[in-house]
């Protein structure tokens, strides 16, 4: 008989738990796999304050789902917005569907937490979407143009400060991002760094408090250094358009703040019937079941759940380790529900530590039971971190895009290593290489075809002359340019390892830069490829992916 999964929200643990159910029931056509979200994408959360920095562009940040399940035949993915779980008839509804199910995963992630705090959805900004962190983007880029003409003095220092509140991994990555970012605006604006003020506001008498004493310190020592004023103790209790009013201080006058303070539970998880805890979390057992429906297989991870491993006083945090870690257990008791054993596994937490980064150069690493690392080298874990996601879901793809957005494809060279692998020169002053070369080459095998009397690059293997005119001609041509480099690099290793020819080794490596995408055939080829590869390997995207009848 047939048996249907649902899972709702294609976050970090929705994803990778649809992967590793796509595996276990890979060989099973009897069970089907659902996974809904209101996006066609699945979208980074931890690194939206790249996008509203400017850092990275909002494509960096989403990544399409067909991609991600191209080879899992058994999933299903539906672009829908969820309102209502039907316990009792075992059906997920829908604004444009209604999809029965066997087991039933809920991970639609949270939102802000404002807590009640007046004027922070009329006048603050927040960081859960895309849709967010352009919103920002676009006002700091305005309000910072804005407040470098502006001559009256407390109208431009008003706009010029931004003020952040809370001082949580998402707060202090933000401020981190800003101070980087401030930079680059100054230079765009043609104002001074230091007249951009960055305010961090927590309500809690410490900053960052998921780190210890002592590297929090290091943490608050960095902002010191980089002109962050910092306000523990400090809580917001209004936010108007032009000022930030806090309890028993005078207001901040700012036309920016950034709420960061607090996460609950999708509001549409609320509907849904079952007993929530703080923050709304959904209330599960040990198993990550939502209690009192343990009998009807629905279960809850990553931000709606409030899981909590047995014996412990507290729900782990909201993270997306501890959500990928829910993922695992959550897959584990589906396909015990699936396969009737019920041989159920218990949700232990195993968070292995905390990586906060704060911009592009910094960060500070409390990992593997309390070691530290601190400074760039935190920032590359960081960026390991982020990738080792990717190999658990088996993307490929998107572990080389991420790779390169984020170490080469960086503007303003904001990135751990600089403009040392950011600075994107043009490939046009390469191609007069590009055509000695391949006409080198070419010269070469002809001469290696007649006898190999006269050739000066490889001697010894006229039988190789014929390869030689074809790779000579495709770089000159300027097509398969790359291909055809590294060809010529093996080449050297096998046949041309000799010191007259190092020179060899040393351009074709210079020509692996893509020279042939300009004035070469390259520059129409290779996006070809990449379309009509990329279409028949991953589809086409959609913005709408739609049930299948």
């Amino acid at each position: 008989m047939a048996k249907n999964i649902v899972v709702i929200g294609a976050g970090f643990a929705g994803v990778y738990a649809t992967k590793k159910l796509a595996k276990r029931f890979k060989g099973n056509s009897d069970v089907q796999i659902t996974l809904i979200d209101r996006h066609s994408y699945f979208t980074y959360m931890t690194r939206l304050h790249e996008v509203a920095t400017e850092r990275v562009e909002p494509g960096s940040v989403e990544y399409d789902l067909q991609r991600i399940f191209h080879k899992q035949k058994n999933v299903q993915l539906v672009t829908d917005s969820i309102t209502k779980v039907d316990k009792e008839n075992k059906q997920v509804i829908g604004e444009n569907g209604t999809y029965p199910f066997d087991s039933l995963l809920i991970s639609m992630g949270g939102e802000p937490n404002d807590f009640g705090t007046p004027g922070v959805k009329e006048n603050g900004f927040t960081l859960w979407s895309t849709e967010d962190a352009l919103v920002l983007r676009d006002h700091i880029n305005t309000i910072i143009r804005q407040g470098s003409l502006e001559r009256d003095p407390q109208k431009r220092r008003e706009m010029l400060t931004l003020v952040i509140c809370g001082s949580g991994f998402t707060g202090a990555e933000t401020v981190g991002e800003l101070i980087d970012y401030k930079k680059v605006l100054a230079k765009e604006n043609k104002i001074d760094p230091s007249e951009i003020k960055l305010v961090l506001v927590e309500a809690a008498p410490t900053i960052i408090n998921m780190l210890d004493r002592k590297n929090a310190g290091h943490a608050e020592n960095f902002f010191k250094k980089n002109n962050v004023e910092i306000r523990p103790s400090s809580m917001i209790t209004k936010v108007n358009a032009d000022s930030v009013e806090i309890k028993d201080q005078d207001p901040i006058q700012t036309n920016t703040l950034i709420w960061t303070a607090g996460v609950k539970t999708n509001h549409v998880a609320d509907s849904f019937g079952i007993e929530a805890g703080r923050g709304g979390r959904l209330i599960t057992n040990k198993f990550l079941q939502a209690k009192g429906f343990e009998d009807k297989s629905i279960y809850v991870a990553g931000d709606n759940s409030n899981a909590t491993q047995e014996g412990a006083e507290r729900a782990v945090p909201q993270t997306a380790q501890e959500a990928e870690n829910e993922a695992v257990i959550v897959a584990d008791n589906i396909a015990a529900d699936i396969n009737g054993d019920h041989n159920y596994t218990e949700f232990t937490d195993k968070n292995m530590g905390f990586i906060v980064s704060f911009g592009a150069y910094y960060g500070i690493a409390q990992i593997f039971g309390g070691k530290t690392v601190r400074g760039w080298l935190a920032t590359i874990i960081k960026h390991f971190t982020n990738i080792l996601y990717f190999t658990k879901i088996h993307s490929g793809y998107f572990m080389w895009k991420y790779i390169m957005e984020e170490f080469f494809r960086v503007k303003n060279g904001r990135t751990v290593f600089g403009y040392n692998t950011s600075k994107r020169s043009n490939v046009l002053w390469s191609v007069p290489l590009r055509l000695f070369f391949g006409l080198a080459l070419f010269i070469d095998g002809m001469a290696n075809i007649h006898g190999g009397t006269d050739s000066f690059l490889i001697t010894g293997y006229p039988g190789l002359g014929t390869l030689e005119v074809i790779l000579g001609g495709l770089i000159f041509l300027g097509w398969l340019t790359w291909c055809a480099n590294l060809i010529v690099i093996i080449l050297f290793f096998s046949v041309m390892l000799t010191w007259s020819t190092t020179w060899v080794l040393f351009v074709a490596f210079t020509l692996l830069n893509g020279s042939g995408r300009s004035f070469g055939l390259d520059y129409w080829f290779v996006p070809w490829l990449q379309r009509t590869w990329g279409h028949s390997r991953y589809g086409v995207p959609q913005a709408i992916y739609k049930k299948q009848s």
